[in-house]
């Protein structure tokens, strides 16, 4: 059997975003680096690939992201300004396009093993650290990975009866914290397997060993998803399903079989990678990251009220998919416009690609004649002037309503609320809903 390059040791550069959040949480974190003992490089069974390997190798590689949109930021008020009367559509503020990271010839050799991971900052180079060191630091980069990844994979594992944590660690450890071109859209594959996914697949250069240590360059396909969700599923079936050849080689991950996480990532070293310190380097992940969150049934509420997660169930509406539309691209790259716009476009509702930023909704639909009130309703977009309910002093704010209860609070989706592409739920209390301004889509 073929096999082929772990993405141990991921020198693609992560993708620095620059983000400005509805409500604070932390403090900054320092750069992480991870350090491995010089033992040779790690590989996989034919079922995976080093995702971050078969797009790039060159760490001097790069991408920038800017949002000039924001609906986001930090403030709180009581009171909300009056729609202003307009003419004609608000000003939109400049966007400043997201330049994506260009992929770059791999290089003739496979990766070392050992390397740092400078937190998305700067370049990811081969180090010589103590023998039997593995260490992990904390980092931004990884830590917004984690929470648009998070509650997927909490989903996931509960329904197949797997570690989350071990998922996400394992996604952080194959991608580079999501900085692999394989992993970003529009291809979403997190884990690096092979084949196609209903016949949508993408071919990339990756390294491939014949057996006796002698490594080769091939270009493979590998499976393409709709977006995160299904590169999970997928993952989490190949656990639990197998190969043709073993249908229960995994089965030392299931929880069934592994009391702990830790029994599980052993389960995963030699066979789901062959690099022996493989399951240090995942529980190192695990540990740092407390990732064992995840392998909770229930999502925790952030000090600030916001559930992190993609679903909720009050919610009046299908789970949202996490697929950018068409037009999507007009709004700025994991911003509330953005989303909104997604949210009501998947709901099978109708908003134009040039509304604004999240405080000018209201004012832009009531122009355009849109249905615009203060009258809370499922399923219109709703809009913040700058300051009110956390929303950010500048731009303002526009969310999606999800449900309306009977005590007249509701409750709301919205992205950048927590971070750049995070999907999060909150409710609203009376008083504030009816402050506040509701887009009805056409």
């Amino acid at each position: 059997m073929k096999r082929k390059v772990m993405a141990i040791c991921t020198l693609s550069l992560l993708l620095v975003q620059t983000f400005t959040p509805m409500i604070v949480y932390g403090a900054e974190n320092a750069d992480a680096e991870i350090t491995v003992p010089e033992t040779g490089t790690g590989e996989t069974t034919e079922e995976t690939t080093d995702s971050s390997t078969s797009e790039s190798t060159d760490s001097s590689n790069t991408g920038e992201s800017s949002t000039g949109d924001s609906g986001s930021g930090t403030t709180d008020s009581s009171t909300s300004p009056e729609i202003p009367e307009v003419p004609a559509p608000p000003v939109e503020t400049p966007q400043v396009p997201q330049t994506p990271a260009q992929p770059t010839p791999a290089p003739s050799t496979p990766p070392t093993q050992t390397w740092t991971d400078t937190g998305g900052t700067g370049t990811a180079q081969s180090v010589a650290p103590e023998a039997g060191t593995i260490s992990v630091n904390r980092n931004e980069p990884t830590d917004l990975f984690i929470l648009r990844i998070g509650e997927k994979a909490r989903k996931v594992g509960q329904e197949h009866g797997l570690y989350a944590s071990v998922m996400i660690a394992q996604a952080i450890l194959e991608t580079g914290s999501g900085g692999s071109q394989l992993s970003q859209e529009p291809y979403y594959n997190l884990f690096g397997i092979k084949g196609d996914h209903e016949g949508q697949s993408v071919t990339f250069t990756t390294y491939e060993d014949d057996g006796s240590g002698n490594w080769y360059q091939i270009q493979s396909a590998f499976r393409q998803y709709p977006s995160y969700t299904e590169s999970f599923e997928d993952y989490a079936e190949l656990l639990k399903d197998g190969t043709e050849w073993n249908p229960t080689i995994y089965e030392g991950t299931w929880k069934e079989k592994a009391a702990s996480y830790r029994e599980a990532t052993k389960a995963l070293t030699g066979v789901y990678a062959t690099d022996t310190l493989y399951d240090e380097k995942l529980n190192a992940f695990i540990e740092e990251y407390e990732l064992t969150e995840y392998d909770k049934a229930e999502p925790s509420t952030s000090s600030g009220g916001l559930i992190i997660a993609d679903s909720h169930p009050d919610s009046d509406f299908k789970d949202y998919a996490g697929e950018s539309y068409h037009g999507a691209e007009y709004y700025a790259a994991g911003n509330c416009t953005q989303y909104a716009y997604n949210r009501v476009v998947q709901l099978g509702g109708y908003v134009e690609v040039n509304m604004g930023n999240g405080m000018d909704w209201g004012a832009t639909g009531k122009a355009r004649g849109y249905e615009v009130s203060h009258e809370p309703k499922a399923g219109t977009a709703l809009c913040f002037q700058p300051g009110v309910a956390g929303a950010d002093s500048t731009y303002g704010h526009v969310a999606f309503v999800e449900h309306v209860y009977e005590d007249g609070s509701i409750l709301i989706s919205e992205m950048n609320a927590v971070g750049l592409g995070v999907v999060s739920f909150r409710m609203i209390d009376k008083q504030t809903a009816e402050i506040l301004t509701y887009i009805t889509p056409k």
